[in-house]
């Protein structure tokens, strides 16, 4: 417990349970507003030990919440990157402005599977070997080389190493799942699965779930890397049709100091299963550029100015093409120029809002609000906040680690109201 004024610790409890809480707020009989996060614990203590009292939720708290519930809805609705129409549907070229066109540039970019189709088609039309590889730009060797596989070798091929290890460990994992669904229908108890496969009890509740699926949440997202600075310079590159080693040679100069394998082996992952999201040419004339998932979840939080990586064109098209985002973002960003705005009468139309969208994650939110309206209410009309009481509980956890756990509750409590006794924090 906080004093507005002082800015000083009064009081701890080491408890959250309802009934010694409001032992504590009795003690304490001059209270007229407490400023408090969600808890309904807390607000039962405060309405039995003070029913006069104001109460007021943190704000804080309150646009935390929102947010979560909102990425919450997101990440279901959209993947790690997020594809949108590229502002730029201009001839691609190079950094010296000087246009990549011609058959040669748009051979470069076909995948070792598209080579092989067109080989096919070649070949039905009555062309010659020779023939077919200054068609595709091809190297003899390479051509001979890919005719004579076997289909399943051309399959694996075709694949990145990190497809087949993935569809390998869902081939296992997938077999697990059938394993223990088996034993379920043979009557066996979850308690006897456990017994004879040595599995957690909560991966067997998600192994029998229907909705259940192998592949992980966190597929598709990379992490950071010694490439990752020149990546949209190599995706521009390639998408301009340019040869491996003058991408190369051109990171090289911008400061890249790894390995050439690196970038080759980026150049073939982009070819093999991330072409179609920056060439879209090739279906219907539109090209396409990605934003990072997390990019867009930032703009929740921050203006759109401060988040660089997205310009006004991208986010006016992320807006159209993506009507879920667009609905989230204007909600969010309406309930924090509510809470700035001190208007507390808009709240009812905030909520009406809300509602209508009809999306689950904002309707927990929603009812939430409701369960804990009046202190809501107030932290919209009334100054007061958590924010005393969060700096101080970052000096409570200081004070417990430099004690390392030894010693008790009664302790920590008397070392901090000393320490505030001592100095001043305002």
């Amino acid at each position: 417990m906080i004093d507005i004024k002082t800015h000083k610790v009064i009081d701890m409890i080491e408890t959250r349970e309802s009934e010694p809480v409001t032992e504590w707020l009795k003690s304490y009989p001059n209270l007229r507003v407490v400023s408090r996060d969600g808890s309904l614990t807390y607000k039962g203590a405060i309405e039995a030990a003070h029913p006069n009292a104001a109460q007021v939720s943190d704000r804080f708290h309150l646009l935390k919440n929102l947010t979560s519930y909102a990425i919450d809805y997101l990440k279901k609705e959209m993947k790690p990157q997020v594809v949108i129409t590229s502002s730029k549907q201009s001839e691609p070229k190079t950094k010296d402005n000087v246009p990549i066109r011609g058959k040669e540039s748009e051979n470069r970019k076909l995948t070792a599977a598209e080579k092989y189709d067109k080989i096919k088609e070649l070949n039905r039309l009555g062309y010659k070997k020779t023939q077919i590889c200054k068609e595709l730009n091809m190297d003899l060797r390479f051509y001979e080389k890919l005719v004579a596989m076997t289909p399943p070798e051309r399959d694996r091929l075709f694949k990145t190493n990190l497809s087949l290890t993935r569809e390998e460990k869902i081939e296992l994992k997938m077999e697990r799942v059938t394993e223990v669904r088996g034993m379920k229908q043979a009557g066996l108890s979850k308690r006897e699965i456990r017994r004879r496969t040595g599995l957690h009890m909560k991966t067997i509740d998600k192994y029998l779930d229907e909705n259940f699926s192998p592949v992980h949440a966190m597929y598709g997202v990379k992490k950071s890397g010694i490439l990752t600075p020149y990546m949209k310079e190599i995706d521009f590159m390639l998408e301009a049709g340019a040869m491996g080693t003058d991408i190369i040679q051109k990171i090289q100069s911008m400061g890249y100091r790894g390995s050439d394998a690196n970038v080759r082996y980026y150049i073939s992952d982009w070819k093999k299963s991330r072409k179609q999201l920056y060439d879209k040419s090739s279906e219907n004339g539109i090209k396409t550029e990605k934003l990072e998932r997390k990019d867009v979840f930032r703009l929740l939080f921050d203006s759109l100015d401060e988040v660089k990586c997205i310009s006004h064109a991208d986010f006016d098209t992320l807006y159209i093409e993506h009507p879920c985002f667009a609905k989230i973002h204007s909600l969010v960003w309406d309930f924090r120029n509510l809470l700035k705005s001190k208007d507390a009468l808009n709240l009812f139309g905030w909520l009406k809002k809300a509602k209508e969208l009809n999306i689950r994650e904002i309707n927990s939110f929603v009812e939430g609000v409701e369960r804990d309206f009046i202190a809501v209410y107030n932290a919209v009309a009334l100054d007061y906040n958590n924010g005393l009481a969060e700096g101080k509980v970052n000096k409570l956890k200081l004070i417990k680690r430099i004690m390392f756990g030894k010693g008790s509750f009664l302790t920590l409590k008397n070392k901090l109201l000393l320490l505030e006794n001592l100095f001043r924090f305002n």
